[in-house]
């Protein structure tokens, strides 16, 4: 089941990278934007994006072969 989800997501994250136009830098331990939103490059966010959505689709890949 997690699995299943870490793939979705990871496919999400994957066609976020391809599809998206702007990305903004954000406090995460905020959990809210800079006051001034401030851009980062389009490739650093597709490069973001991309790596996360590899990620998320090799660790779901992982648990599905172990069968969890």
């Amino acid at each position: 089941m997690v699995g299943t989800l870490l793939l979705i997501f990871g496919a999400m994250g994957i066609a976020g990278a391809i599809f998206g136009k702007d990305f903004y830098a954000a406090d995460v331990l905020g959990l809210h934007e800079f006051k001034p939103k401030q851009n980062i490059p389009i490739w650093l966010g597709r490069l973001v994006f991309g790596l996360a959505g590899v990620g998320l689709i090799a660790v779901g890949i992982k648990m599905l072969m172990r069968g969890e």
